[in-house]
């Protein structure tokens, strides 16, 4: 069963890296909208068109899997909405260099780059990405479409909400809960809950601004 990789920037070329290096494949080929990017390739993997020719690619390439090359969650979210509904599986990736507990549980699509650990009991959903390096301790609970960045560190029993992001090289203390599509800003030490739709930088962590849900864009 063929892969085709949605994104052909520098997510890509990090999951194509992960790919290889784990034996997934074999890659069909990736896609994306920017019409510039057409006929090139990434890590040796040709752009084959634009999401609207999907559809005849899977006809005719036998394409039965997708991995989604998007680092953005909400871009994230809107493409693995897209190859569901073309009853495309989404696949996990895993590096082998990383730290998996068997006691520990993650979602469909989701993606765990070089030397990440995931504790025991811990618990990641839907297409997410735990970057280099970064680290989910011990019955940590993480949504779908989240992001942690690299270097970052989730202590014990932390409840990351869907759509959240962690900024690089971020600290948060146990048993704190960060809300829906809230930003916590790269070095941030994080010491209280976060709210939703809110993004916190610095050490300790403060409130810089505040989101109503009609605010969050919505991808087109």
């Amino acid at each position: 069963m063929s892969i085709v990789v949605y994104g052909a920037r520098g997510q890509a070329r990090v999951l194509l890296e992960l790919m290889d290096r784990a034996g997934i494949g074999p890659i069909a080929g990736l896609i994306d909208d920017d019409p510039s990017l057409l006929h090139t390739k990434v890590n040796d993997i040709e752009v084959l068109g634009p999401i609207s020719r999907l559809p005849t690619l899977l006809r005719v390439m036998r394409i039965h899997r997708a991995v989604i090359a998007i680092g953005d969650n909400a871009m994230r979210k809107k493409f693995a909405e897209h190859a569901k509904s073309l009853n495309l599986r989404l696949p996990q990736l895993i590096h082998p260099s990383a730290l998996i507990s068997p006691e520990s549980q993650i979602g469909e699509g989701s993606v765990v780059l070089p030397g990440a650990i995931v504790g025991v009991g811990a618990t990641v959903g839907e297409m997410c990405i735990l970057n280099t390096r970064c680290s989910v301790d011990h019955d940590c609970s993480i949504g779908d479409y989240v992001h942690i960045a690299p270097g970052a560190t989730l202590t014990g029993r932390v409840t990351v909400c869907d759509g959240a992001l962690i900024g690089a090289g971020a600290t948060i203390i146990p048993d704190l809960v960060i809300g829906e599509n809230a930003i916590v800003g790269a070095g941030a030490t994080v010491i209280r809950d976060v709210p939703s739709n809110t993004t916190v930088v610095g050490c300790p962590a403060r409130v810089i601004s505040t989101r109503t849900p009609e605010q969050i864009p919505t991808p087109a």
